[in-house]
Protein backbone atom coordinates (compact mmCIF):
# COMPACT_ATOMS: atom_id res chain seq x y z
CA UNK A 1 0.00 0.00 0.00
CA UNK A 2 1.40 3.33 -0.98
CA UNK A 3 1.39 6.33 1.36
CA UNK A 4 -1.23 8.23 -1.13
CA UNK A 5 -3.34 4.69 -0.52
CA UNK A 6 -2.50 4.81 3.12
CA UNK A 7 -4.01 8.82 3.07
CA UNK A 8 -7.08 7.91 1.30
CA UNK A 9 -7.92 5.49 3.22
CA UNK A 10 -7.17 6.89 6.73
CA UNK A 11 -9.45 10.02 4.88
CA UNK A 12 -12.47 7.46 3.99
CA UNK A 13 -12.17 6.17 7.85
CA UNK A 14 -12.38 9.25 9.38
CA UNK A 15 -15.33 10.38 7.46
CA UNK A 16 -17.06 7.01 8.20
CA UNK A 17 -16.17 7.99 11.91
CA UNK A 18 -17.67 11.82 11.96
CA UNK A 19 -20.89 10.40 10.26
CA UNK A 20 -21.02 7.74 13.50
CA UNK A 21 -20.36 10.80 15.95
CA UNK A 22 -23.10 12.88 13.91
CA UNK A 23 -25.49 10.24 13.81
CA UNK A 24 -24.70 9.35 17.81
CA UNK A 25 -24.92 13.15 18.58
CA UNK A 26 -28.50 13.55 16.43
CA UNK A 27 -30.10 10.66 18.44
CA UNK A 28 -28.31 11.80 21.63
CA UNK A 29 -30.04 14.91 20.92
CA UNK A 30 -33.51 13.22 19.89
CA UNK A 31 -33.36 11.54 23.14
CA UNK A 32 -32.74 14.51 24.96
CA UNK A 33 -35.72 16.66 23.33
CA UNK A 34 -38.28 13.73 23.83
CA UNK A 35 -36.93 13.34 27.64
CA UNK A 36 -38.14 17.29 28.05
CA UNK A 37 -41.29 16.66 26.34
CA UNK A 38 -42.07 13.76 28.54
CA UNK A 39 -41.02 16.06 31.68
CA UNK A 40 -43.37 18.57 30.75
CA UNK A 41 -45.99 15.91 29.71
CA UNK A 42 -45.72 14.78 33.11
CA UNK A 43 -45.91 18.54 34.86
CA UNK A 44 -49.46 19.50 32.64
CA UNK A 45 -50.73 15.78 34.15
CA UNK A 46 -50.01 16.60 37.56
CA UNK A 47 -51.24 19.84 37.07
CA UNK A 48 -54.83 18.21 35.99
CA UNK A 49 -54.89 15.11 38.49
CA UNK A 50 -54.71 17.86 41.77
CA UNK A 51 -57.36 20.02 39.82
CA UNK A 52 -59.33 16.50 39.77
CA UNK A 53 -58.16 15.78 43.42
CA UNK A 54 -59.93 19.16 44.25
CA UNK A 55 -63.03 18.77 42.07
CA UNK A 56 -63.27 15.44 43.39
CA UNK A 57 -62.94 15.90 47.27
CA UNK A 58 -66.22 17.20 47.79
CA UNK A 59 -67.65 13.64 46.72
CA UNK A 60 -65.56 11.66 49.47
CA UNK A 61 -67.47 14.73 51.75
CA UNK A 62 -71.59 12.88 50.88
CA UNK A 63 -71.12 9.83 52.53
CA UNK A 64 -70.43 12.17 56.09
CA UNK A 65 -73.03 14.14 54.49
CA UNK A 66 -75.59 10.81 53.83
CA UNK A 67 -74.25 9.30 57.59
CA UNK A 68 -75.38 12.40 59.08
CA UNK A 69 -78.25 12.47 57.14
CA UNK A 70 -79.17 8.90 58.15
CA UNK A 71 -78.36 9.97 62.09
CA UNK A 72 -81.13 12.68 61.47
CA UNK A 73 -83.74 10.72 60.35
CA UNK A 74 -83.65 8.41 63.06
CA UNK A 75 -83.60 11.07 65.97
CA UNK A 76 -86.52 12.51 63.84
CA UNK A 77 -88.59 8.98 63.56
CA UNK A 78 -87.88 8.58 67.71
CA UNK A 79 -89.37 12.22 68.38
CA UNK A 80 -92.06 11.13 66.13
CA UNK A 81 -92.41 7.89 67.82
CA UNK A 82 -92.42 9.76 71.42
CA UNK A 83 -94.67 12.72 70.09
CA UNK A 84 -97.69 10.44 69.38
CA UNK A 85 -97.15 7.93 72.40
CA UNK A 86 -97.19 11.70 74.32
CA UNK A 87 -100.25 12.50 72.05
CA UNK A 88 -102.19 9.29 72.65
CA UNK A 89 -101.34 9.71 76.67
CA UNK A 90 -102.83 13.53 76.19
CA UNK A 91 -105.47 12.48 74.47
CA UNK A 92 -106.72 9.73 76.93
CA UNK A 93 -106.64 11.92 79.91
CA UNK A 94 -108.44 14.68 77.76
CA UNK A 95 -111.14 12.05 77.72
CA UNK A 96 -111.15 10.72 81.39
CA UNK A 97 -111.30 14.15 82.02
CA UNK A 98 -114.43 14.87 80.13
CA UNK A 99 -116.07 11.54 81.33
CA UNK A 100 -115.00 12.74 85.12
Amino acid sequence: MTSAQLWAAWGVWMVVAAVIVLVAAALLVTIWMTARSIGAHARRAVVALEGIRENTRVIWGLQTTNEVGGDLLATVRDIETKAAALVEVLQSHAAAGDRG
